[in-house]
């Protein structure tokens, strides 16, 4: 295929008109319409630029067969699919470059989460619970799941987990280059991202079972709300939660909303979540619950506002491993800088001769 296609396809992909190229590339509009025509070739800065432009690697462009684009799952993708299309081309340019530096380095990790042999017909409420229940038991810490969701998967499981600001909420995908990716959104509240997490955490886990053969790429209403039961059954276990509600209840078996605001807080998660998750633990009606969402939207608490910490967009291990690569000299300064997202001057600052980096301990063993 030829670069004129592909710069057609890579432009299409992250939802540009020509116009908008011309903008971003600082490109004139009909040079870019002649490069997709095969009117004339770009000059290689041009292409590099129309490269950065896309979210594409150069190699893009330049091998014999274009690489398989790797589906998205979306929860609540946003309205504007240029946002849309362009989120995706973020993300997966990140993962891209994740997986680039593990190879630079020697020290590619491959996603390990455990999948199960259940059809996807057989695959029920019931199959989702006991799901949330096994993957809680045997790996998260603590009793506060949330505490530890996130490190657990990036560190014992190698999933590349992102914060980018979004009109949407998250996204999971799972490539059988760089392996399994969570993309969150980092002006989410806190609770919105932990349970963001744990639903994405589900669509891996079931990446084999909703996935298989191409069928039902896109999730359906049924799968969402399968993700959801989990979520809601990962980060609010059922003992733990039990204990806690029956403990603030009043000798007539009630509990306040401020009470249960109280627990959402330790929990990580929203009144919400929180009140559908005892649909389950206490068999209520779903009208009943759906009543008292709409009454803890009304009350107002004297507690001060939720802790909503401003994320990082990459990932420790990702910036640990641009840096050694860096150092090492398998990166230029230019693309430490872009893998980075910082400007070409405070690149130079990770090259400075006053770090510690040769600097070692003597220790003596006894």
């Amino acid at each position: 295929m030829d670069i004129g296609k592909r710069l057609k396809i890579a432009r299409n992909a992250i939802g540009y008109t020509l116009e908008r190229s011309s903008q971003e590339s600082r490109i004139g509009q009909s040079s870019i319409n002649e490069f997709e025509n095969n009117k004339r070739e770009p000059k290689f800065s041009q292409l590099s630029k129309l490269a950065d432009v896309y979210k594409k690697k150069i190699e893009f462009f330049l091998t014999d067969e274009l690489p398989p684009e790797e589906l998205m799952l979306w929860r609540a993708a946003p309205n504007n699919e240029e946002e849309m299309k362009k989120t995706e081309a973020e993300f997966r340019q990140l993962c891209e470059q994740y997986h680039n530096l593990e190879v630079l380095i020697g020290e590619v990790k491959e996603t390990k989460l455990p999948q199960l042999e259940v059809s996807r017909e057989e695959f029920d409420y019931r199959q989702a619970s006991k799901l949330s229940e096994c993957f809680q038991r045997d790996f998260l810490l603590g009793d506060i799941p949330s505490a530890s969701l996130k490190q657990i998967l990036e560190e014992n499981f190698y999933v590349k987990i992102f914060h980018l600001a979004s009109y949407g909420s998250a996204i999971s995908t799972f490539s059988e280059n760089f392996g399994a990716a969570i993309l969150l959104n980092k002006d989410s509240k806190l609770w919105r991202r932990n349970f963001d997490l744990a639903h994405e955490l589900f669509h891996l886990l079931t990446w084999n079972i909703f996935r298989v053969n191409g069928a039902g790429d896109k999730p359906g209403e049924y799968e969402e709300k399968l993700a959801n039961a989990f979520a809601g059954r990962l980060l609010l276990p059922t003992d733990i939660i039990k204990d806690k509600i029956e403990a603030a209840m009043s000798k007539e078996h009630q509990v306040s909303f401020e009470a249960l605001d109280e627990i959402a807080r330790e929990f990580g998660v929203s009144v919400e979540a929180l009140l559908w998750r005892m649909l389950y633990l206490y068999n209520k009606p779903v009208e009943e619950i759906e009543k008292y969402i709409e009454q803890a939207k009304k009350v107002k608490t004297r507690r001060p506002l939720r802790r909503s910490d401003e994320p990082d967009k990459l990932p420790e291990r990702y910036c640990s491993l641009a840096t050694r690569v860096l150092r090492e000299g398998n990166l230029s300064l230019m693309q430490f800088a872009k893998y980075m997202g910082i400007s070409y001057r405070k690149a130079e600052e990770y090259l400075t001769d006053d770090d510690f980096t040769d600097e070692k301990i003597s220790i003596s063993i006894a």
